[in-house]
């Protein structure tokens, strides 16, 4: 009898080894494991929102499925600051972003500047015509957060800027944390050894 018992024991604890290795790799798994290149899938232009704050600035979405738009910002001559944005919000999963971008300065007097915002942080990246920055370094995101590009006019009259955004890609976080799988890994372990020191005390009173 008592092989029998260290048969089944034994049993139970590699059942419970396997089911928490296991469940382990799942709370390790990406939750998007595709990249997406282009304002395509998650990242679509029917999920990002134009918001001009009195302005006339406008977003142009001749070629977004290749990861290419324009953003061009205010020139309605009111003499004050106007921000022209383009933004996506609750992000789906924690990623990188990437994209190459150009900028087009058509101001005499150089009062406009474009860059991204982050969970509504403005980033400048431009500020002169012609400036350009090709394989720009990744942003990470995190699920939840917002993420866009800004035309900022300071004076909002003089002549336009527009900032253009190529190669526009993001690629999944290899590994994403799942606290509640990780419980299950946890429970999995302490209910495990919890079986087996019942089995025992049930075969020392039988």
């Amino acid at each position: 009898m008592a092989i029998m018992t260290r048969f089944i024991s034994r049993n139970i604890l590699r059942w419970s080894l396997v089911a928490s290795t296991t469940l382990g790799i799942i709370a390790t798994l990406p939750s998007k494991a595709m990249a997406i290149t282009g304002f395509t899938g998650d990242y679509d232009t029917s999920k990002w929102t134009l918001t001009i704050n009195g302005g006339s600035g406008l977003v142009d979405l001749t070629d977004p499925a290749n990861g290419n738009i324009t953003l061009v910002g205010s020139d309605n001559g009111s003499g004050s600051s106007v921000n022209t944005d383009w933004t996506i919000s609750n992000i789906p999963s924690a990623a990188s972003i990437s994209f190459d971008w150009n900028y087009t300065l058509l101001d005499a007097e150089g009062k406009d500047i474009a860059g991204y915002l982050l969970n509504g942080n403005f980033n400048q990246l431009a500020s002169v015509d012609k400036q350009f920055n090709n394989s720009y370094s990744p942003i990470a995101v995190n699920a939840g957060d917002s993420f866009g590009f800004r035309v900022r006019s300071l004076d909002d009259k003089g002549g336009l800027g527009a900032f253009t955004v190529t190669k526009f890609d993001v690629q999944p976080v290899p590994f994403e944390f799942s606290p509640t799988l990780s419980l299950l890994v946890l429970g999995g372990c302490f209910g495990g050894k919890k079986l087996i020191n019942k089995f025992k005390n049930y075969r020392s009173r039988n």
